[in-house]
C-alpha cells in the first residue's frame, strides 16, 4: 500500500502552538523548532501523517502519537511504538518507509507499506 501527500508550507504560518501539538510530537516539535526552516520540517511531518492515512484508510488516527525520528544519516523512520505497533498488528504489516522532501514552497511525504 501506498500514500503521499503534498502541501503548502507556508499554510502553517497560521498555525496555533495547540495546533502543533496536536498534531505533533514533542520530538518532531523539538526537531523542526531546531531548524533554520522550522514550517518545512513541520509540512513534512504533516504530509506523512496524511500519506499514512491515506495509505491505511483510516482516518481516526491520534496524529501526535505518531513519532517520526531521524537515523544518523538523516533517513526519516516512524518510531516503533506502542500506538504504531498495534496499528501495524491490526493491518498485519511488516513494515512502514517513509520519504520527505521539500522546495521552497513545498513538502512532501510519502509512504510505503509492506504487508505481511
Amino acid at each position: 500500500m501506498i500514500g503521499v501527500d503534498i502541501e503548502e508550507i507556508e499554510r502553517f504560518n497560521s498555525w496555533s502552538k495547540e495546533n502543533f501539538e496536536r498534531v505533533f510530537s514533542s520530538v518532531e516539535i523539538e526537531y523542526a523548532n531546531s531548524k533554520a526552516k522550522p514550517l518545512e520540517h513541520f509540512c513534512g511531518f504533516y504530509c506523512v501523517r496524511e500519506a499514512l492515512i491515506k495509505a491505511l484508510n483510516k482516518k481516526d488516527l491520534v496524529l501526535n502519537k505518531i513519532v517520526i525520528e531521524h537515523d544518523k544519516n538523516g533517513k526519516p523512520y516512524f518510531l516503533n511504538n506502542e500506538y504504531l505497533s498495534k496499528i501495524m498488528k491490526d493491518y498485519k504489516i511488516d513494515s512502514i518507509e517513509i520519504s520527505i522532501s521539500h522546495s521552497r514552497n513545498y513538502s512532501v511525504g510519502v509512504v510505503l507499506i509492506n504487508k505481511i
